[in-house]
């Protein structure tokens, strides 16, 4: 018999110790939880989603959100995480599976804030847009979305920078004065007999000198519309509206999958909203989105996964992307820094590997 009521036996110390290592485990183990010590989010291991487990990975849709003109890692102790070369051999190392992999941007990618600085730093942010413009062109970004901060040096110089960028910055509701598209509304991406649709909108209040929004619900649900005409087996929507405006438009456009930017939210596991999975890559290039595609087969569906996978500072860097790099940070430890602002022409874009898909307007 215990003569300490308030002190528990040996046995039940054993029991405590027991669950305390069980619990443990679980928690260390579970998909989608962060390492102990750290806040990095692992996201989902790549398993087949069906009871059978034969409905067979037909793609995989990556994707990166609020870049905000970032090319460098994190140097936190906990979150050591980041980095353009980094995220670059990421998007390789998929690349290299035996199935296609499509790689897009949902908005919010060349600048931090909306409105224009002055002298040097006005000419550090449009250098930091075109590094990341050429960036992608060089490392095979398919499509990227325009967010509202990617107008933060006016629609003028986005324009340029979308003539200098080897894939389509993407929107379906900026107009001009007139009415007219801006941007290409959306596009039919192919790859391995695969057909991926990509549309993006801006929210209703993206407005500037010569540009204005329209209803990004009802231009989504038109061009998602016309992307299963064209063909395309599954839609996706790039959108720059926020957590509460993606739900809605998730419910209002029909499309398979809503990759988000704007909110700055890091989804580990995709949120399902009726047939649509809405989710959104974090912020600054720690993470890297990834919406797998799983066909039918035997096993039903198709099922999509939609998760987030940590981009190690310590991790590989692509050696092409990397010298873009360098040569940037030479460029930004010019004290004068090419003032007044360097055009978009102002740098020659790099040679540009060719790893496109066909591109198809609708």
């Amino acid at each position: 018999m215990n003569r300490f009521p308030l002190m528990p036996s040996c046995l039940s110390l054993g029991l405590l110790l027991q669950a305390v290592l069980v619990l443990g485990g679980s928690l260390l183990l579970s998909p989608g939880l962060s390492h102990a010590g750290s806040r990095v989010e692992m996201g989902l291991p790549l398993a087949d989603p069906a009871p059978t487990g034969q409905s067979g990975l037909q793609a995989r849709i990556l994707f990166t959100s609020n870049l905000l003109g970032e090319f460098e890692p994190c140097k936190c102790p906990d979150m050591p995480l980041g980095g353009l070369s980094q995220l670059a051999a990421r998007v390789d190392a998929v690349r290299g599976d035996a199935v296609p992999a499509f790689w897009l941007d949902s908005g919010d990618r060349l600048f931090r804030l909306d409105m224009a600085q002055l002298g040097t730093e006005e000419a550090e942010r449009r250098l930091r847009a075109m590094l990341l413009v050429d960036a992608g062109s060089l490392s095979g970004l398919d499509a990227m979305g325009v967010g509202r901060l990617d107008l933060g040096a006016g629609l003028d110089y986005l324009k340029k920078l979308s003539l200098r960028a080897s894939y389509p910055l993407v929107s379906a509701n900026l107009v001009d004065a007139h009415g007219a598209p801006l941007f290409v509304p959306s596009v039919l991406l192919v790859r391995d007999g695969r057909k991926l649709g990509v549309t993006s909108v801006v929210s209703l209040d993206v407005a500037g000198d010569g540009f204005s929004a329209t209803s990004p619900y009802a231009a989504a649900r038109r061009e998602v519309r016309a992307l299963r005409e064209q063909g395309a087996e599954l839609v996706v929507v790039l959108s720059n509206l926020g957590d509460d405006g993606a739900k809605r438009l998730a419910r209002a456009s029909r499309a398979d999958a809503i990759l988000s930017s704007r909110s700055r939210r890091l989804t580990p596991q995709g949120e399902w909203l009726g047939r649509t999975v809405v989710g959104e890559a974090g912020a600054r290039g720690r993470y890297l989105g990834d919406l797998r595609w799983f066909g039918a087969g035997s096993g039903g569906g198709p099922h999509l996964i939609l998760t987030t996978l940590p981009v190690h500072a310590e991790a590989a860097t692509q050696e092409a992307t990397s010298r873009l790099l360098e040569a940037a940070l030479r460029r930004l430890a010019d004290p004068t820094l090419g003032v007044p602002p360097i055009p978009p022409g102002g740098i020659e874009p790099p040679a540009r590997v060719d790893l496109r898909p066909t591109l198809e307007g609708p």
